[in-house]
This record gives C-alpha cells, sequence and structure tokens, in this order.
C-alpha cells in the first residue's frame, strides 16, 4: 500500500470535468485508489467519489493505493490532485 498526503490545488476549479478527468485517470491504473480527508473515504475510481471531494480547495486529503501499480498511480494522481493551473491537467 502507498500513501501520500496532498493539498488540493487552488487555482483550477474543481468542476465536474475535473472530476471526470481525475476519475479516467485513477481508473488507467489497476490499483484500487481511495481518497481519505476528515469526513471520510472516497472511491478514486468513481465520479461520484470523486465529486464527493467539492470545493475544498486548500484541504489536505490522503492518497492511498494498493495494487501492482499503486506508486505510479499515487505520483500521477497526486500530481493532477495538486494541480495549480489547467496545463498541469494534460
Amino acid at each position: 500500500m502507498t500513501e501520500r498526503k496532498i493539498t488540493m490545488g487552488g487555482a483550477v476549479p474543481f468542476t465536474a470535468q475535473r472530476a471526470q478527468q481525475l476519475v479516467a485517470l485513477a481508473n488507467s491504473f489497476s490499483a484500487n485508489i481511495i481518497l481519505q480527508d476528515r469526513r471520510g473515504s472516497f472511491n478514486g475510481k468513481s465520479l461520484l467519489g470523486m465529486l464527493s471531494l467539492g470545493k475544498l480547495t486548500g484541504l489536505e486529503i490522503t492518497l492511498i493505493a494498493e495494487g501492482p501499480d499503486e506508486e505510479a498511480a499515487v505520483a500521477a494522481l497526486a500530481l493532477s490532485l495538486e494541480a495549480e493551473n489547467e496545463a498541469a491537467l494534460t
């Protein structure tokens, strides 16, 4: 299991489109992906789970992945979740 604490990026709005991009990225890995914040745990491969993060810009969350490509999954998702501009999402 690989864990990493990150802070949600502030300059990129957390829209449904951004959530869809993050879910697509998460689903490109075989590892199970969980996002945790002060309210609970959310499935990182679920659009509903990702949308549950809502407007939490600046909030610290824990990104957890477990599976054969867990390290790559955590690195890629952390980069996207911490993004400070649209270019970082592509």
